[in-house]
């Protein structure tokens, strides 16, 4: 008896202990800013001091009083952000009972983006949010979570499509989109770049649909910025992600991210390596020829990535940032494109076997000097990258005949540009930029074949050459002020451009000579209709000047039926955009809708003709539109139902009517008038099970699009994902099941040049795996050491 009541005793005891360390307190506290006015709405996250793992998230009342509920005795670390401010961090030391914390203030964010100094951590959901001249994703988990590259995580975005079969990126309908890497270009194609990039990488995407005059006038539809993750934590820090994708074919990618941060030099660096094979199965009926020629693609793709640089802060006011990106790639494969005759049965088997390698290297050097004022410095940047890239294909068809052949291609690419930016703050919250940019793009492409182009037998010439350079010489200013609720921004800007093209056959020359002055001005204007709304106005004008691969006169396979040829009298394109948004914050949710229209001139765009050689044969190249009128709507709802679910819906609607003047077959000229439109909806949804478990749905629809020659039915996709996070936030693994129904695949109806229909495949249906694991540690900067060898020594005071 006595021994079951010692046992007894000590039981309560435990469990009161228990109990006791279980306690939960709550902590409060009031958001005001610089004019002692509150701050209502904003998110207060709340984290583990010493630990990356997001325990909770709150928001502020409208008078900026919030209340943490249930905390256990710690220390944590509050992260307050609010659209318009600086975030801020503060520190709660729960001890025994109700903490209420001293006033939080929060100052006024400058108009560029506000990056929180220390530990890079990613949410579980991803953030959106309008700057005045952009859209920035803030990427989190589900993002991530989408799949293992850039293409994959932008194909989730609003308004941004990544064609499955080529790469092909485009924004609100158009292709005409620049793709940048931490505010630069690459020398690498968009499609390159997007594969090669590992999706735990981003750290944000920057959406400017209509970019300033500060930005470079190329890209109708806007510009796409990735920013990349830079360690920045004193001390040194590694993250080890590792992934696995399984479609018809495994897919692997890794990577390593590591910094050592002494203070005055941050170090950084990061290696990916993924091996991506995948196959592409499809068939073209063509009702005319009775024909159907099948397409058949294994590709095997091997791509490493390396950036190394480093940081110097010299002093307060003073960095010098230095990086260098190398890029390797592989590319080997087989193509079957076997031609069927469908009323007698016939089988013309055609076959190509493909070995490629690339590289490329990217230079960095960028010098910032503050001065004493606010937003007041200057920002010289100087850039340059290169990249070779060689293809070699043995061809061998049966027809229209048989024929064994081989093409080598060698690409060559550099590219130079020098920024030189000046921003001052002047009286009453105005704001001026000015700056200078020399850029120069030079691209020598070589061509080697055997190949006979059309049924009489005319060789290609064995040898072509082209030799292309652009250059540029540019100047911009902007100037932004703010009037009670109403923000401006004017900007002009000024470019010099130069093409000096030579193309090289046998046989004879040909030439390409371009030099003209353009100016691009643009205008962005706001209006607070509440302190949680806002109108946006703006405009610009663009230009969209031919591409290498546009121009070159240089014959490329595509397939036994089809073959790519560059145009060099092609014009560039000018575009007046015009857009109008409305951003609404209601408690935790926001609505973003927005209007667009665009008016071209001498439009760009892909066409197929019939081959007035082989009539049973096509050829595509470029032409330009008469004129193209094109509008369109976006709607987006980012929603906090309750603290366990998230969810981003969004749809967009693009109209655009194309105009072309074209020749008939007895070569009447006539006008050809095309009227298309497309709806894309897509929703996510993030459901937190628990702190460590969260869940994640998404579903896409991409509707029917009319183009000058048929038309692309629509398409929908329905993905699953679920991601774990253990070990204080250090270590997470996620799964993720893509196209769970098989429905994403593409639909051809084709009327011209010839009647037809198209069934294309990609691997859609994908399993994809992931694990990434943080650790690091302190790093004694000279300082610490210095002062730590003299507290030892006696020189410090102790108690």
């Amino acid at each position: 008896m006595r021994l079951n009541k010692i046992t007894l005793a000590i039981l309560l005891s435990v469990s009161s202990m228990y109990s006791f360390a279980q306690e939960h307190y709550p902590v409060k506290g009031k958001i005001e800013n610089v004019k002692n006015e509150a701050v209502g709405m904003a998110a207060i996250q709340i984290y583990k001091v010493g630990a990356d793992e997001l325990l909770d998230e709150v928001f502020a009342n409208e008078d900026g009083s919030f209340e943490i509920p249930d905390l256990e005795d710690g220390s944590y670390r509050l992260v307050i952000t609010e659209f318009g401010y600086k975030q801020s961090v503060t520190i709660a030391e729960v001890k025994g009972g109700e903490l209420i914390l001293d006033k939080i203030v929060l100052e006024t964010a400058p108009t560029e983006t506000i990056e929180l100094k220390g530990a890079f951590v990613r949410a579980d959901v991803s953030q959106y949010r309008n700057e005045i001249d952009k859209r920035v994703v803030e990427v989190g988990n589900d993002l991530v979570s989408a799949g293992a590259t850039a293409a994959q995580v932008l194909n989730n975005i609003p308004s941004v499509n990544v064609d499955q079969q080529t790469g092909q990126l485009s924004l609100r309908g158009n292709e005409n989109v620049k793709i940048f890497i931490d505010g630069k270009p690459s020398s690498l194609s968009a499609a390159q770049v997007l594969k090669q990039i590992p999706s735990n990488q981003i750290k944000s995407i920057e959406i400017i649909t209509n970019p300033s005059a500060k930005y470079e006038a190329d890209g109708k539809s806007g510009i796409i910025n990735i920013i990349m993750i830079k360690g920045k934590k004193k001390g040194y820090n590694v993250a080890l992600n590792t992934g696995y994708e399984q479609g018809k074919r495994s897919r692997f990618n890794n990577s390593l991210t590591a910094n050592i941060n002494t203070g005055s030099f941050n170090f950084f660096g990061n290696y990916s390596y993924n091996k991506r094979p995948n196959e592409f199965h499809g068939y073209l009926d063509n009702f005319d020829t009775k024909r159907r020629q099948a397409i058949d693609i294994l590709n095997k793709d091997e791509n490493q990535a390396a950036k190394f640089g480093f940081d110097w802060f010299i002093n307060d006011k003073t960095a010098l940032t230095v990086y260098t990106n190398q890029w390797f790639g592989k590319g080997a494969g087989e193509i079957g494109s076997d031609i069927r005759e469908t009323d007698t049965n016939i089988l013309h088997p055609n076959a190509a076997i493909f070995d490629g390698d690339w590289k490329s290297q990217d230079y960095s050097l960028n010098f910032k000097r503050d001065f004493d004022k606010a937003d007041h410095n200057i920002i010289l940047d100087a850039f340059f990258s290169q990249s070779k890239n060689t293809d070699l294909r043995n061809m061998i068809n049966t027809y229209p005949t048989d024929q064994v052949f081989y093409e080598d291609r060698d690409d060559k690419t550099d590219n130079i540009r020098i920024n030189l930016d000046y921003t001052n703050q002047i009286k009453d919250g105005g704001k001026i930029e000015a700056g200078l940019q020399f850029r120069r793009q030079k691209n020598d492409n070589t061509l080697l074949t055997d190949r006979r182009v059309n049924i009489e037998g005319t060789i290609i010439d064995p040898s072509t050459n082209f030799d292309f350079t652009r250059d540029f010489f540019s100047a911009y200013v902007n100037y932004g002020q703010k009037f009670g609720k109403f923000g401006m921004q004017l900007g002009l800007r000024a470019e010099q451009f130069k093409d000096k093209g030579d193309y090289f056959y046998n046989n004879g020359v040909g030439s390409i000579k371009n030099d003209k002055l353009d100016f691009f001005p643009s205008a962005f204007l706001t209006y607070d209709v509440t302190e949680k709304g806002q109108v946006l106005l703006n405009y610009s004008r663009r230009i969209d000047r031919p591409g290498i691969d546009q121009l070159s006169p240089v014959a490329e396979w595509s397939t036994p039926m089809i073959t790519s040829i560059g145009n060099p009298n092609l014009r560039p394109e000018y575009t007046d955009n015009f857009e109008v948004g409305f951003l609404q914050r209601l408690g935790k949710n926001t609505i973003t809708a927005n209007a667009f229209y665009r008016i071209v001139k001498d439009n760009i765009f892909r066409n197929v003709l019939v081959d007035e050689k082989d009539r049973e044969k096509f050829i595509q190249n470029y032409e330009n539109y008469d004129k193209v009128n094109a509008y369109g709507f976006e709607l987006s709802f980012n929603l906090v139902p309750t603290k366990w679910w998230s969810s981003n819906i969004s749809g967009d609607y693009t109209f655009n009517t194309m105009v072309v003047k074209r020749l008939d077959a007895n070569d009447n000229p006539y006008t050809q008038e095309i009227d298309a439109n497309r709806l894309t909806a897509r929703m996510s949804n993030t459901f937190k099970v628990s702190k460590a478990i969260s869940l994640q749905h998404f579903f896409m629809y991409q509707g029917k699009f009319r183009f000058i020659q048929g038309e692309m039915q629509d398409m929908w996709r329905m993905d699953l994902g679920a991601r774990y996070t253990f070990m204080d936030g250090k270590a997470s693994l996620s799964a993720r099941v893509s196209d769970i129904f098989r429905t994403f695949y593409g639909r051809l109806e084709m009327t011209d040049p010839a009647r037809g229909y198209g069934n294309f495949r990609w691997e859609a249906q994908t399993l994809n795996i992931g694990f990434t694991y943080n650790f690091g540690g302190k790093v004694r900067s000279r300082a610490e050491a210095q002062q730590n060898k003299a507290e030892n020594s006696g020189g410090g005071v102790g108690f």
